[in-house]
């Protein structure tokens, strides 16, 4: 569906933005992949990048320019959106809540040549649209590991019919190149990255490795956000859970996987709604 929304300014600072000192990123690269990401260089997103290069355990590789992930896209300027259409680019998945998507619109081209699908994925009445409103009423107990434990969890229980769905998109060619996305591209989207990656037989070493790279991703587009926190007394420590990528949730997500569903395809099976027509197609697409 096209998207003529408009995203809102964001608010003007009324002093000198001074840089923040977040929590040291540990960024190590691997055997399959390098340290730098398959950034698309968009001026409107931080976080855009390929989920292909890959290895996988039997020796084959995530194909390139198929599937990505990435951050909102309604910063996209018109130069952007050329660049998506040059790509060839057909959807965009956009997970965001209903909030998030109606405040800041994605931002695509107007022909109808990229489809865009929205699949709300919001844990309990946690909504990222409303954050800051929580923290200036003094809620602060969620800026903690252990809600976006239980948050990653309810991720994975309760949106199986989302990622199905995105899922079932990528397994047909005629949908790719695809990106799927969240606002910071980092927790909804970086669990439908990992189902995806776990589906093609990448190592749980590697995902870490692609869920890390949104901390170096997103590191400068967080400093204003860092400094918004910090007029609320909030330091970067305490801010971190939120605003980074931190490996615990993800950790726990995986435990929780294996405890509860045995493998990534018995939890798609059950609970994503594929086939294994399905899974078969998207090894099959995906992989060379």
């Amino acid at each position: 569906m096209a998207n003529e929304g408009v995203s809102s300014a964001p608010a003007m600072m009324t002093r000198p933005l001074q840089r923040i000192r977040m929590p040291p990123i540990v960024m190590t690269g691997s055997a399959s992949h390098p340290l730098c990401p398959q950034r698309l260089p968009l001026s409107g997103t931080a976080n855009f990048r390929d989920l292909g290069g890959y290895r996988t355990g039997d020796g084959r590789q995530v194909r390139r320019g198929l599937v990505f992930r990435s951050d909102h896209l309604s910063r996209l300027t018109a130069v952007d959106q050329q660049m998506l259409q040059r790509l060839r680019f057909k959807v965009v998945c956009d997970l965001r809540t209903v909030q998030e998507q109606q405040r800041h619109p994605d931002q695509l081209p107007q022909d109808g040549s990229i489809r865009l699908f929205l699949l709300p994925v919001q844990a309990g009445s946690f909504d990222p649209a409303l954050a800051m409103d929580r923290l200036r009423s003094g809620e602060r107990d969620w800026l903690s590991l252990d809600f976006f434990i239980s948050v990653y969890r309810q991720y994975l229980d309760d949106f199986g019919p989302v990622w199905g769905r995105i899922l079932r998109l990528i397994a047909a060619p005629a949908n790719l190149p695809l990106v799927f996305h969240c606002t910071g591209g980092k927790d909804r989207t970086g669990i439908c990255a990992t189902l995806l990656l776990l589906t093609l037989g990448v190592c749980e070493a590697d995902i870490f490795l692609d869920h890390d790279h949104s901390n170096a991703c997103n590191a400068e587009r967080l400093q204003p956000i860092y400094a918004r926190f910090a007029d609320l007394g909030i330091g970067p420590e305490q801010a971190a859970p939120y605003l980074q990528a931190p490996r615990e949730p993800l950790a726990a997500m995986l435990t929780h996987l294996r405890t509860s569903y045995g493998t990534v395809d018995n939890y798609l099976l059950s609970k994503a709604g594929l086939d294994e027509a399905t899974l078969a197609a998207l090894r099959a697409n995906l992989l060379e």
